[in-house]
């Protein structure tokens, strides 16, 4: 990871920090919260190691054995945000009877509440743009890439189960999953919008009204 960017860590991350979000135990949760909170709080590049070891309340030997260096840490910080995103949206609609337009309102409406507020992102955008901007602009290629493959594969899953499926209606899939994306960081970077997101149920509203219909648009509903 560069000094410049933040997020591009999704392109080539350590394997070690991909492990990490999804077997923790209480000491690296702790430092994983810490340090979420340190850069909400400070900012990436005024953050080190030692700060978040402080901020943890854990000896900085404890943090290293972990961690071994600010990249390591910042990479297991982004993915642990990614599966908790993931994790809690799938909840939302988890066991839920709902029609698929329902479900991707609920989808979107929990995406809004997520991002748009988020305490990391606000900070950073607000606070040190350069070391974020790229990874939600022109480096975005591999953030969007790991939210289109999620959606599309769980449409996939909500419309046809463990049916096969056409290559011409995962290519719509995926499609609809890109635009929704780039929808949301159109969000996150420009929040003045005559779209009404203040609440998730207005969220829920936009989606059912805009976001939901693309996916009868194409792809001919072939199986």
């Amino acid at each position: 990871m560069t000094e410049d960017t933040l997020l591009n860590t999704l392109a080539s991350a350590d394997p070690a920090a991909l492990r990490l979000p999804d077997d923790v135990d209480e000491l690296t949760e702790r430092v994983l919260m810490a340090a979420f909170e340190q850069i909400a709080v400070v900012g990436w590049r005024r953050s080190t190691v030692d700060d978040v070891a402080k901020r943890a309340g854990l000896s900085r030997a404890t943090v290293y054995r972990r961690f071994p260096n600010k990249k390591a840490l910042t990479e297991a910080v982004v993915y642990a945000e990614l599966r908790k995103y993931m994790i809690g949206v799938s909840a939302r609609v988890e066991g839920r009877t709902m029609t698929l337009a329902e479900r991707i309102a609920e989808s979107s409406s929990y995406t809004v509440e997520f991002i748009i507020d988020h305490p990391l992102l606000r900070r950073l955008l607000e606070t040190e743009p350069d070391s974020i901007l790229p990874s939600l602009t022109v480096e975005a290629g591999p953030l969007i890439g790991t939210f289109r493959e999620f959606c599309a594969s769980l449409w996939k899953s909500e419309i046809y189960g463990d049916a096969e499926v056409s290559e011409q209606m995962l290519a719509h899939l995926r499609t609809v999953a890109e635009l929704h994306i780039r929808i949301a960081l159109s969000l996150i970077l420009t929040r003045q919008t005559v779209i009404g997101l203040e609440s998730p149920e207005q969220a829920r509203r936009f989606a059912l009204d805009y976001l939901a219909p693309m996916l009868d648009s194409g792809g001919n509903s072939s199986v």
